[in-house]
């Protein structure tokens, strides 16, 4: 069954359903896409109650502007985008009853730049090579529309009022320092540069959902920054002829005929998905092992999200 769950007054500046994305079809061309911060996403399905990888609406940089159908249990989690309920501050990392005809709007930026709404129950969109998650570029749903309908999965209302627990509660930082396993193609650049690369700092100066562009110190190639394309993905670093680095992102493509310097470990990408344009990124050396530790860790940490282990009560 589909439920109305709210009416799209102002779409924003890109709004969409994602969930955890699309798997298994990469060697086709056809991107993983789904949530930028994946971790934002799977918390806020944790409060409501959701498997962790339940679709929700992804609200980037504000500018947005719903008013619900009916009463919901939701929480948001991500960026703090001076979320309003009502006209009053919104509740972030918590859930909370949102009563039918309530405007629910997004300003724009405090901390972070993209928020996520988890509905109770989930949301109930297209499916598409098996996730709701848009990639508009390959014409897998659109982007969400001013004027729109959204629906839910579910008509129940389950008023348990918990939050994440403050410690566990992500920071985004307009600086973050994030973790890079090496790629095999170091040895395409120059000794200086990859040792620049490591000690200097990034700014972002534009991007998207396929990929970050930074600025900063240009990298140097011992001959040319080009190959014979191979498998990229969400978190690689391409070096084009440029020198300056590229992030691809949750919608990249899935080659690349540029020289990387590394992968970004899966525990730091939220990080970067997180950072304004202007944000500054430090990157730091790890090792296999190092990372695979990382996502072990963080793997058993979502899994907890589903016991309850770091919820609060909330008001």
């Amino acid at each position: 069954m589909s439920y109305p769950l709210c009416t799209v007054e102002k779409a924003g500046i890109v709004t969409s359903i994602q969930d955890m994305g699309r798997f298994g079809y990469q060697q086709y061309g056809v991107p993983i896409s789904g949530a930028m911060d994946k971790i934002a996403l799977q918390i806020g399905n944790g409060l409501v109650g959701n498997p962790l990888d339940a679709a929700c609406i992804e609200v980037t940089m504000g500018g947005a502007t719903f008013r619900a159908s009916r009463d919901h249990v939701v929480a948001i989690t991500g960026a703090n985008l001076d979320a309003k309920l009502n006209g009053r501050k919104a509740p972030l990392w918590s859930t909370f009853l949102w009563k039918k005809g309530a405007p629910l709007t997004f300003k724009g930026p405090v901390e972070g730049v993209r928020a996520y709404i988890a509905v109770q129950g989930g949301l109930d969109s297209e499916m598409i090579l098996g996730s709701q998650s848009v990639y508009e570029r390959g014409q897998m749903g659109r982007t969400i529309h001013s004027g729109d309908t959204l629906y839910s999965r579910s008509n129940t209302v389950v008023r348990k009022r918990i939050g994440l627990s403050h410690d566990k509660r992500p920071s985004y930082d307009k600086e973050v320092d994030v973790r890079v396993v090496v790629s095999h193609h170091e040895s395409y650049l120059e000794e200086s540069s990859v040792e620049a690369f490591f000690h200097n700092p990034y700014n972002v100066s534009t991007g998207d959902r396929m990929g970050i562009q930074l600025d900063g110190e240009a990298l140097k190639f011992h001959n040319t920054g080009d190959i014979i394309s191979e498998a990229v993905t969400f978190g690689t670093i391409q070096v084009p002829s440029s020198g300056l680095p590229v992030v691809l992102m949750a919608d990249s493509q899935t080659t690349g005929g540029y020289v990387t310097i590394g992968n970004i470990v899966r525990a730091d990408l939220w990080k970067v998905a997180q950072l304004p344009p202007g944000g500054t990124i430090r990157f730091h050396r790890v090792s296999y092992e190092e990372a695979r530790k990382l996502s072990v860790d963080l793997q058993a940490f979502l899994s907890s999200l589903q016991k309850e282990a770091h919820y609060i009560p909330s008001k």
